[in-house]
């Protein structure tokens, strides 16, 4: 998402997933896996680190876990110990929101658990707050797709906007590699838009039509122009630098399969990328990217968000 244009997104049938359980004690215990390494810290309410296992990382990595459970408790106005147990198959820092899909998940099991329902506003609100530590000033789509589901155009502090989709995109998405910071891209691409206005702007602008116009031929099943204007999305975003090499190789060999359109997703820098099929070119696609990348699945829009 170029700064200030809306993004559009959407929910794919990856998914991650919380389970909580009460504690005899006033403790919140956090346990997950990250790359075949067991995570886990115990904390108390707000957020003191009294022990873990799997190095300082895990309190690095489940840090932000804590925030969103503190402010769960803080917006429910109920205190418990839990044991609390994540797993995800969504790719880490590839660019597909897993931390953000981790987040939700954990405030709508404590939800779930300590009221009986899921209340979406609210776990978006605790689970920002969590996002904030990963990102420090996130834009919130991500925390957005991941609690409501199905597919939205997303503006940074405007109300999303829901779309209708079809049944016949189907997406293979494929990660590449751990990406680049993503506060580090952004600079460059201010410093770049500084150093050149004339030449930056006209992007800005395109930028802020793609996503609509996009949007506009899914839901009419019209692949090969939503496929043009997705090709020609990812050329800008490597004319400002958040694209790599390894990524324009896959986003390029996908188009030479048969994919309507290819590009970088998330913030760039390496991470991941997605085409854009349908049932006749799939498996073309699928199986020329799986003969050179191991990350490689077929996904299809998921209509529901956190349950």
């Amino acid at each position: 998402m170029v700064e200030g244009a809306p993004a559009l997104v959407a929910a794919i049938n990856l998914h991650a997933e919380a389970t909580v359980e009460e504690r005899y004690d006033n403790y919140i215990r956090v346990e997950t896996e990250y790359e075949g390494d067991k995570l886990v810290v115990k904390s108390t309410f707000n957020e003191k680190i009294l022990d873990y296992a799997g190095g300082e990382y895990a309190k690095k990595f489940l840090r932000p876990v804590l925030r969103t459970v503190r402010k769960t408790f803080e917006y429910i106005e109920k205190y418990e110990g839990l044991n609390i147990f994540i797993s995800s198959n969504i790719p880490p820092s590839s660019g597909f929101g897993s931390s953000a899909a981790v987040l939700v998940a954990t405030s709508g099991a404590i939800f779930k658990k300590l009221v009986g329902y899921i209340n979406k506003e609210t776990v978006w609100k605790a689970a920002f707050e969590g996002e904030r530590i990963v990102h420090k000033t996130p834009s919130g789509v991500d925390i957005t797709i991941s609690t409501y589901g199905g597919m939205l155009i997303y503006r940074k502090g405007e109300k999303p906007m829901f779309l209708e989709r079809n049944d016949k995109a189907i997406f293979i998405i494929g990660s590449v590699g751990k990406r680049k910071p993503t506060g580090k891209l952004v600079e460059n691409v201010l410093r770049l838009k500084s150093e050149f206005p004339s030449i930056i702007n006209p992007i800005y602008i395109s930028a802020n039509s793609l996503p609509i116009k996009i949007a506009e031929f899914l839901k009419k099943n019209d692949l090969v122009n939503a496929g043009r204007l997705i090709n020609i999305n990812h050329e800008l975003l490597s004319a400002l630098g958040v694209s790599t090499p390894r990524l324009d190789f896959f986003v390029n060999l996908a188009r030479r399969k048969g994919a309507y359109g290819s590009k970088l997703t998330g913030a760039g820098g390496g991470g991941a990328f997605f085409a854009l099929v349908d049932e006749e070119k799939v498996e073309k696609v699928k199986l020329s990217l799986a003969k050179r990348l191991k990350n490689i699945s077929e996904v299809k829009i998921e209509e529901e968000g956190i349950k």
